[in-house]
């Protein structure tokens, strides 16, 4: 029988993990995406067979590499990032890799549109930045293509762009991650 004392202790947010890829220790820092949302991301691009994906707001990369492991032979990922504070190597997978340095909707404006399968947004959570990024995100999807914004639950703006979502008839789900910050779904009917 366990008692008080041998059960584990709850801890806070993980300051180390231990990847799979490389079974070292590598140091987390909290504005990562959480752990559980960074395998998921990885899970969708399987589950939808995603080929094209873009990802605003790279950070360190850790939510990059399970994208990039997710893709299909001959897939692509782009990343837009206004910071290079990469901590992985993101052409270690055999995808095409792009890694864009810049303002995500400067960088955006210059592409050609609809021509991603699925995006995921964790750059400037402001409503002066997530509004007028979004209507280029809109542009950058293909029909059927799935959007994911992180941080849905716990920033105000980002929460309230969902509700902006909805109004503009996009099927919006929200789901609750391992810190409370929110993940969802977004994608027009």
């Amino acid at each position: 029988m366990q008692t008080q004392e041998d059960k584990p202790k709850k801890a806070g947010r993980p300051k180390k993990i231990v990847t799979t890829e490389t079974f070292t220790e590598v140091a987390r820092n909290e504005w990562n995406s959480e752990v559980d949302v960074c395998e998921f991301i990885g899970s969708l691009i399987k589950m939808t067979g995603a080929a094209n994906v873009l990802e605003i707001g790279v950070f360190e990369g850790e939510t990059s590499v399970k994208m990039i492991a997710a893709l299909p032979y001959g897939g692509k990922y782009t990343g837009i990032d206004i910071n290079n504070y990469l901590k992985h190597d993101l052409t270690t997978f055999g995808a095409e890799v792009d890694f864009i340095l810049g303002e995500s909707i400067k960088v955006m404006q210059g592409m050609k549109p609809r021509q991603f399968d699925f995006i995921f947004v964790d750059g400037d959570h402001s409503w002066a930045n997530i509004l007028p990024e979004f209507k280029e995100v809109e542009r950058m999807i293909k029909p059927g293509g799935t959007i994911a914004y992180h941080d849905t639950i716990h920033i105000p703006d980002v929460k309230k762009l969902m509700e902006y979502a909805k109004y503009y008839k996009y099927n919006v789900i929200t789901l609750n991650t391992s810190e409370g910050r929110g993940l969802s779904l977004i994608q027009k009917p």
